[in-house]
């Protein structure tokens, strides 16, 4: 609304400076005309009169691009915009004086519109190199994919061809290895579609929730007697910790119990082995969840592109046989509990993810 006010007053000044210009143009070109010809008669008024014609006419020729110029610019970016073109007509070579760096006076009038339209153009450029992005990570998700349902797929396959096979009667020992490595392989497989459907859930905002009271000291000590019996986790240091016997909150048990599982797996796999992860349960500044390792880190981009869908974490030599959807799903989840995800990580000294959770008043 200041800018709107600011370029109609800005406006009203120029056309009534324009006005007074003129008016003293033609002034001007009556008094010269008596100076030149100072005999009156017809040729005085004759020429007299031509003159006050010029001016007329010149002067809103010339005013009229003034204004008319910037304008004509204007409608040209926003032409752009609508092809899909971000950047300036010119690059600013016609925008801004060479030394100085400010709007030529001419553009000086349209100031709060051009600093819109650049705003306006450098929000869909970034939006554009975005999209892109998200769709290159979705594209070699997508092929991620594709490799880790067909990595078990074969397993299972070639595992249940060798126990069907008439030409060898295997041991009891050798046939509960199979099976065992076929029931691992479909776990992967049903974890991958889950994270599917849940991932369609999330795209069209409709997460179901179950709300109950629950003792979120017990939640979190059986996620993390999950993960500590993970074998990922053999070699890594999960403690719990907190001050608190219970806590009583409204909350969806296996939402949570998901969100948490998935960022205290990510701490895991993507940590070298001796890693020690610290859960904390804090009530004191709010309610706190804090996973926190001493691992490698990460720097500030993957930090920024941890909760991306199809972004998987390339810090590490680990296999990216995750899903690439866990992280986002963890935030979706906690988010719609109310709750609220905040990561700080500084590279060889740690990660550190605090999520906030609302209390039950």
């Amino acid at each position: 609304m200041k800018g709107n006010a600011r370029l109609l007053l800005r406006l009203a000044l120029h056309i009534l400076f324009g006005l007074i210009l003129l008016a003293a143009m033609i002034i001007g070109a009556i008094a010269l005309t008596e100076y030149f010809i100072p005999t009156a008669g017809d040729y005085q008024d004759s020429v007299g009169m031509y003159g006050m014609f010029a001016v007329i006419i010149f002067f809103p020729i010339v005013f009229g691009w003034t204004i008319g110029r910037p304008i004509f610019y204007m409608m040209s970016w926003i032409n752009r915009l609508a092809n899909g073109i971000y950047d300036e007509p010119g690059r600013h070579k016609k925008l801004y004086s060479g030394k100085s760096k400010k709007l030529k006076r001419r553009y000086r009038l349209f100031k709060e519109l051009i600093i819109q339209l650049q705003t306006l153009s450098e929000a869909l450029e970034r939006s554009r190199q975005e999209r892109r992005q998200l769709d290159e990570m979705k594209r070699e998700w997508i092929a991620g994919i594709s490799h880790d349902l067909k990595t078990p797929l074969t397993y299972i396959k070639g595992y249940s061809t060798m126990l069907l096979s008439p030409d060898y009667d295997w041991e009891k020992e050798e046939k509960t290895k199979f099976l065992t490595e076929i029931l691992s392989k479909a776990n992967h497989m049903e974890l991958l579609i889950s994270d599917l459907n849940i991932t369609f859930q999330l795209e069209e905002g409709s997460i179901p929730l179950k709300l109950e009271k629950y003792d979120l000291v017990e939640c979190i000590r059986r996620v993390v007697a999950d993960v500590a019996n993970d074998p990922r986790a053999a070699h890594h240091n999960l403690t719990l910790e907190t001050n608190e016997t219970y806590i009583n909150v409204l909350l969806d048990v296996k939402l949570l119990e998901r969100a948490l599982l998935n960022l205290m797996l990510n701490a895991i796999v993507h940590n070298p082995v001796g890693t020690t992860i610290q859960v904390l349960i804090t009530n004191s500044n709010g309610l706190q969840v804090i996973i926190k390792d001493d691992g490698i880190g990460m720097n500030e981009e993957a930090v920024e592109r941890l909760f991306q869908r199809y972004y998987r974490g390339t810090t590490t030599d680990a296999s990216t046989e995750g899903t690439g959807l866990g992280m986002a799903i963890a935030k979706q989840f906690v988010m719609a509990l109310g709750g609220d995800i905040v990561v700080t990580s500084e590279l060889n000294k740690g990660t550190e993810v605090i999520v906030s959770l609302p209390t039950l008043n």
